[in-house]
């Protein structure tokens, strides 16, 4: 992750991977073909095509995001608003809290929105700027509590 936190009096930007990448070995793409091979079988035997198509189409899937590198964005968070790679900006009226989840090897920085279709925004975050950010966004919004989903463990077992 970039060591480069850029901080004036009005925002603080750093460069950093929109997500975090786990190598994923051989082992791992023939473990995902033989898991929806085994799958599509079921449903075939069970004469749930819909189903069958549904495997392949998420194999494919599976297989095209495992294969992907995460590009390098520049974030800001800016007296106004959280900005993603000048793509995407969320304003702080539109963000309910935040909340600084610590890994082994990084910290995501997530923010509770109040959108309903995207609830959470997760901005990965150097580990040494962790109390710099918390200190900055602490005058725009309160911190909440997160709980990781069930969804969230599973990503990060099977290397998402």
């Amino acid at each position: 992750m970039s060591n480069n936190l850029e901080k004036s009096k009005e925002d603080i930007s750093w460069h950093a991977p929109e997500f975090n990448y786990v190598h994923k070995d051989v082992e791992w793409y023939w473990l995902t073909v033989i898991a929806s091979s085994v799958i599509f079988l079921l449903a075939v035997w069970q004469r749930n095509l819909l189903f069958a198509f549904f495997i392949v189409i998420a194999e494919f899937l599976l297989l095209h995001l495992g294969r992907q590198y995460p590009k390098t964005m520049k974030f800001s968070l800016t007296k106004n608003s959280v900005s993603i790679g000048g793509i995407k900006e969320y304003p702080y009226s539109h963000i309910a809290g935040f909340h600084i989840l610590r890994h082994e090897d990084h910290s995501e920085l997530i923010f509770r929105t109040k959108n309903r279709l995207e609830p959470y925004v997760k901005i990965l975050v150097d580990s040494d700027h962790i109390q710099e950010i918390k200190k900055f966004l602490a005058g725009h919004l309160p911190e909440i509590d997160y709980e990781e989903s069930l969804t969230d463990h599973f990503g990060r077992m099977i290397g998402f």
